[in-house]
């Protein structure tokens, strides 16, 4: 039978997710917590941040690890290349990509036209920066009354200020979350990202009324959206622009790329890619679903 690729409607980076949002660690893995705070520790301190997306200009340089990888900046983690991971924690900015470090970053960034007042400076290689933590940077910055500060990975600059730099090797590194700014260069250190970016994911999840079972088991990816009142049993891969809707029931065995899988519809064991299915309708045990619109 002949099959049509399916618009699903489902845009890229639909879902930049808000870690902000966890406001304890209640359901975060003990392991986790042990090991790196998956929370950030210093918090930006109440009050209004729109004047950071206002007054900022967000620069992610591509990190040359060659010695990890060729291109080491589009390496997925979780459904989202490695560079996309830190350009949502500028979410709200303008941001600019600059193609590598090179001889003359200074340079380069002298040469930028923009009308914002600030630029802050981060890397692709450090996935695990989020949003709470680069407000917590511009917090500090700012109340500081500081022209330009030295991150473990990365900088703030006034712009005003940055014409007159000379160079850009200044030696007082102020210390913010080590675990944002955990430069991943190897296979080892992208495991850990992956598994903590991974955790942050389903604790997001969790926190938004799904409930899983196993979920050392269950895998999804940055991009997909789960609605509330949705079970998910073990053994479960989500991927891709996914979305699940309410009060649906993932029994276990599960792949699910692309695709639209409705109100309460129940799947088990099956494989489902590029794919609509309808309110109410229950696949499998060990269907496979390809470009098809199922109601």
């Amino acid at each position: 039978m002949e099959t049509q690729e399916l618009d699903l409607e489902i845009s890229k980076n639909q879902l930049a997710i808000d870690f902000d949002a966890l406001e304890n660690t209640d359901l975060i893995e003990e392991s986790a917590i042990e090991e790196s705070s998956i929370l950030p520790k210093q918090l930006v301190s109440a009050g209004s941040t729109e004047w950071i997306g206002e007054e900022v200009l967000f620069v992610v340089v591509k990190a040359d690890n060659k010695n990890f990888a060729f291109d080491s900046a589009n390496i997925d983690i979780c459904g989202k290349k490695m560079l996309d991971w830190v350009l949502i924690a500028g979410s709200g900015c303008e941001s600019l990509v600059l193609a590598n470090e090179g001889e003359d970053l200074l340079k380069t960034l002298k040469s930028i036209k923009t009308d914002k007042k600030f630029i802050a400076l981060f890397y692709s290689d450090t996935p695990l920066l989020d949003r709470s933590n680069f407000h917590a940077v511009m917090d500090f910055f700012t109340k500081s009354g500081m022209n330009v500060i030295a991150l473990p990975r990365g900088y703030v600059f006034r712009r005003d200020f940055l014409g007159l730099l000379e160079n850009i090797n200044i030696p007082c590194v102020h210390e913010f979350d080590k675990l944002a700014f955990t430069v991943v260069d190897n296979t080892k250190k992208l495991s850990y990202a992956s598994k903590i970016l991974y955790d942050k994911i389903k604790n997001y999840h969790l926190k938004n009324g799904i409930t899983m079972f196993g979920e050392n088991t269950i895998f999804i990816d940055g991009d997909v959206e789960i609605e509330s009142g949705t079970i998910i049993y073990p053994n479960n891969i989500l991927k891709g622009q996914t979305y699940i809707g309410k009060n649906v029931v993932l029994e276990s065995g599960n792949i699910i790329e692309d695709s639209i899988i409705s109100d309460d519809c129940i799947l088990q064991a099956s494989y489902i890619e590029k794919s609509k299915i309808g309110k109410n309708t229950a696949i499998g045990p060990f269907e496979r679903v390809i470009n098809e619109d199922i109601e």
